[in-house]
């Protein structure tokens, strides 16, 4: 048997598992974006949006946005806890299709559907989701939010 067909078996085997490792700890982990300083998410200008984007007025303490598709398995479940979770603070909510909102979704570098961003009152993006997002975790970053603007 060949030792080099061998190591290279190893070698794939081990890196798809650290890969399926890495995804799971991550994936639908709610992270904050930007700083103090308000940086966004890397590309200049991406990291607010306003109505025109967005085709709705922002609400001025939170706004949930998602980015879903027509394929994609976890876009259904996320909407629900986004309606869920807008009805329960009065924020708003908008759900953008990404194949129609390509120009948009480039811009915010969405790779993947469902990505969920939350915005501040002025439209800057706070938080961000990649894949079904925790429950627990988004509901904590948005009643910070709306807590902030209360206080």
């Amino acid at each position: 048997m060949d030792i080099t067909g061998v190591l290279a078996a190893v070698a794939v085997l081990a890196a798809a598992s650290a890969f399926g490792v890495w995804r799971k700890r991550t994936d639908g982990a709610v992270r904050e974006v930007g700083g103090a300083g308000g940086a966004g998410t890397g590309a200049a200008g991406s990291d607010r949006l306003g109505a025109a984007d967005l085709g709705i007025e922002l609400d001025p303490r939170a706004t949930l946005v998602q980015f879903s598709s027509k394929v994609c398995q976890y876009c259904g479940p996320t909407r629900r806890i986004l309606t869920e979770l807008a009805d329960h603070h009065a924020v708003a909510f908008v759900d953008i299709d990404a194949e129609d909102r390509l120009d948009l979704a480039r811009r915010l570098s969405v790779l993947r559907t469902p990505t969920v961003l939350v915005l501040d009152g002025t439209g800057r993006i706070t938080h961000r989701v990649s894949g079904p997002p925790r429950r627990a975790e988004l509901a904590v970053a948005v009643g910070d939010l709306v807590g902030a603007e209360a206080g």
